[in-house]
């Protein structure tokens, strides 16, 4: 149910793999290593009509207030 997997990182080359790897991990997986290796991403998963989004912290601080 994983959509969407949008990376914020230094280069886009690391930006397209990291983006990549989890998009096929799916999103429990995803969030797991997400956390674990504290990367900046957002995830929108979708279950029928509906999207959700979670940010992990270190995406939280790009976003503005």
């Amino acid at each position: 149910n994983l959509v969407s997997v949008s990376v914020i990182s230094s280069t886009a080359l690391e930006a397209d793999g990291w983006d990549s790897g989890l998009l096929i991990m799916g999103f429990k997986k995803a969030k797991k290593l997400i956390l674990k290796e504290k990367l900046a991403l957002c995830l929108i998963t979708q279950k029928k009509n509906t999207f959700s989004t979670w940010t992990s912290p270190q995406f939280r601080k790009f976003l503005l207030k």
